[in-house]
Formats: C-alpha cells, sequence, structure tokens
C-alpha cells in the first residue's frame, strides 16, 4: 500500500537516517503495542505422540481479562524490551515512555519512533516529552514497515503465544521474560561486534572515497 501523507519524503528520511547513523546525543528506541492478549490456549505447531494429539482446552470462562504487550526496540544496540499493561491509552504510553528512558543516562536525548495511533501524540505524551528531553518521530502514515519493531511481532507471537496455553498472566509474563532474556542474550553480542566491524569498515571506505574525491 502506498502511504498518502503529504509529508513523506520528509518523515521517512528522518525515521531513516536516525536508523542508519546512531545520533551522538542518545537512544533510537522504536515502540508499538501488541493486543489485546488474554491467557487462553493458541494454536500452533509442535510434536505430540501419534494418535494422541493434543488438544485445546475449553476456555468458556476467562477471568484474567485481556492485556497489551508495550515493546520497544533499541535500534542501534539491538536490544528489546516488553511490558505488559491493562490498557492502551495515553497513561500507559507516557509510563513506557518513562519506563525506558530510565534504562539510559539522563542527560540523554530519547528519540521513540512511533506510529500515528492517537494516544501516542495527546497533549499530555507531546507535554511530557518536552519537558523529559524527547523527541517524539513519527513515521509517515501507512508506512509502519518503517519502524524496526513491527518486525519483532512475528517472533513474540511464534516463541510465546504460539501452542501454549497459560493460565495466569504470571505465567504468560515469565514466558515473554525468559524469550526477550534470550533474544538478548550472548549469543547476539558475537553478531553485534560482527556489524560493528562491518560498520567500521564500511566508514573506513567512504572516508577513502571522499578523500579520494578530494585529491581529483
Amino acid at each position: 500500500k502506498w502511504s498518502p501523507d503529504p509529508d513523506f519524503a520528509t518523515k521517512a528520511e528522518r525515521v531513516l537516517s536516525l536508523h542508519r547513523e546512531p545520533p551522538e546525543d542518545g537512544p533510537v528506541v522504536c515502540i508499538d503495542e501488541m493486543g489485546p492478549i488474554q491467557p487462553i490456549p493458541h494454536q500452533g505447531s509442535g510434536r505430540a505422540p501419534v494418535g494422541l494429539p493434543e488438544r485445546h482446552r475449553a476456555s468458556f470462562k476467562r477471568p484474567h481479562g485481556a492485556r497489551y504487550l508495550y515493546r520497544a526496540y533499541d535500534v542501534h544496540d539491538d536490544r528489546l524490551i516488553g511490558r505488559l499493561r491493562p490498557r492502551k491509552g495515553e497513561l500507559e504510553v507516557v509510563r513506557f515512555l518513562h519506563t525506558i528512558g530510565m534504562r539510559y543516562d539522563p542527560r540523554l536525548r530519547t528519540y521513540p519512533v512511533q506510529d500515528n495511533l492517537s494516544c501516542h501524540w495527546t497533549p499530555k505524551v507531546r507535554d511530557w516529552a518536552s519537558l523529559s528531553n524527547v523527541e517524539l518521530v513519527p513515521p509517515p502514515t501507512y508506512a509502519s514497515h518503517l519502524n524496526r519493531i513491527e518486525a519483532h511481532l512475528w517472533a513474540i507471537s511464534e516463541f510465546v503465544a504460539n501452542n501454549a496455553d497459560h493460565d495466569s498472566w504470571k505465567q504468560f509474563g515469565l514466558a515473554m521474560a525468559r524469550h526477550i532474556s534470550y533474544r538478548n542474550g550472548p549469543h547476539q553480542n558475537r553478531r553485534l561486534a560482527d556489524l560493528e566491524r562491518r560498520k567500521r569498515i564500511a566508514r573506513a571506505m567512504r572516508f577513502r572515497a571522499e578523500r579520494f574525491a578530494r585529491a581529483n
């Protein structure tokens, strides 16, 4: 689908520039919500003995209600963050942004990339951002593919919710915490080191090309 946003080029370039090079004064964090979620049986694939397939329990009674998973992805540190919240609204958005800000030096400026959902851009959220050294960055309308957190939705659904039967929010939260901990674990450090090496090589090649151009 094509975005009808009249400022598409400006907004897209702003988001992509933050993705390409980390700002010197703070982190770039992509934010989105997933839900509503319920701790009930979810379909999925798995292994079972021949003739003894897994059965879903009845879920007519749902006493635990629904919640929303607030997700954040630190683009340049390659770290995923997740929190369960009881509702979706401006107050929860401010609280989640505050939770993210607590992970960094308070002197740093935070750049959250978040879509155009109405509760992301209320006066209360904008006022809090202006007072908290936070620059809210909107992607163009109908251009959610520019928000890198979207790429992590499938993994959370597949490894936490699908083919699972969590009977409480505590159990669901523990499964989500284990997935995020594994995803951010030591095996990621080798990939980050390789990415950093590639970035250094690219910067060196770019510098040599610019120096050669100036010399000629």
